[in-house]
């Protein structure tokens, strides 16, 4: 039998308690999403086909998927008929609930839409209510002539999850329930969804847990022409709230030689006041790196490196590693 999309008797038929049911645990969110069409087996006997689809069983519940399958006929009566119900529990798995034999009313009456009894049994198992079948009285086998759909269908309604939340996730829509999920996973590591700290920072890009953006200051002196002369300045003001972490220091030819930079912080037109730091290129090394530094800077402050002692190195760059705070 083809779904019908809703329940439907022509005149004449019998609207049974199992429709009733049917259209009642429709509103209690048990019905057809899509297929689970009942039918002969394609090679006719004492059993039913259920096809595959989908359910809702229950709202605010993710949709189940019926897997379908055959399901056999208990032994008819030898002189009375009866009415089977098929149905779907709440988990999807397909069922049949045998009614009793029970002679035909009216006596006459050949189809078995128009019967007052047989009828369905009183207590239908729970769950999603699919078709009624007539079991005449010693058939061998159950074709689609005594097959009626009597299912209930609807769309899914997408609701939240309920119940505990999970910690570190956010709910995501998900395709195969069509519903919304636990979700995705908080963090910084790939594909994690970002979420900024107590004080509304990024993370930083190693990962580390959010300080805002790392960024980089370079000072360069000399032409590599010419020996540096000692004492030149750079300054640079930085456009945020900041900290220096690292510094590298070297010479862009590597020339054995000793040079020396200097660090200062002040405000914007203001004396550069004192060190705040040191950096030493010693006359075997052709570099000098620090990281580790804490070395706080506040929005449109000014740094300068000024370039003090250096012996015969030509061009050098002083490298600062920066993170907004």
């Amino acid at each position: 039998m083809a779904n019908v999309g809703s329940i439907a008797t022509a005149r004449g038929e019998q609207f049974t308690h199992a429709h009733v049911a049917s259209l009642s645990r429709c509103n209690s969110g048990f019905y057809v999403l899509s297929g689970c069409d009942v039918h002969q087996a394609g090679t006719p006997g004492l059993s039913v086909v259920v096809d595959s689809g989908y359910i809702s069983s229950g709202f605010a519940t993710a949709r189940k998927t019926v897997s379908g399958g055959t399901l056999t006929v208990a032994t008819p009566d030898g002189s009375l008929p009866r009415m089977d119900v098929v149905y779907l529990d709440a988990n999807g798995t397909p069922g049949i609930y045998a009614g009793t034999p029970t002679a035909i009313s009216p006596s006459t009456e050949t189809d078995f839409k128009k019967m007052a009894s047989p009828s369905p049994g009183a207590s239908i198992p729970n769950g999603v209510i699919l078709a009624l079948v007539y079991v005449g009285a010693g058939v061998t086998e159950i074709l689609n002539a005594s097959i009626l759909d009597i299912a209930s269908y609807g769309g899914f309604v997408a609701e939240a999850p309920t119940g505990t939340t999970t910690s570190g996730r956010v709910p995501q829509w998900s395709s195969t329930q069509k519903t919304l999920t636990t979700g995705l996973t908080v963090g910084t590591a790939a594909n994690n969804l970002v979420q900024l700290d107590g004080n509304a920072k990024l993370p930083a890009v190693d990962g580390s847990q959010l300080t805002g953006r790392v960024f980089e200051i370079d000072f360069p002196f000399g032409n590599g022409q010419d020996v540096i002369e000692n004492f030149q300045y750079h300054e640079v003001a930085v456009p945020i709230n900041c900290k220096i972490t690292r510094v590298d220091f070297w010479e862009i030819q590597r020339i054995a030689g000793a040079a020396t930079a200097e660090l200062y912080i002040h405000d914007l037109g203001a004396a550069r006041g004192v060190a705040v730091d040191l950096f030493v290129i010693a006359a075997d090394q052709s570099y000098y790196t620090e990281s580790g530094l804490n070395i706080a800077v506040a929005q449109h402050r000014v740094i300068q490196i000024t370039l003090g002692y250096t012996s015969t190195a030509k061009q050098v760059v002083v490298r600062l590693f920066c993170e907004a705070t």
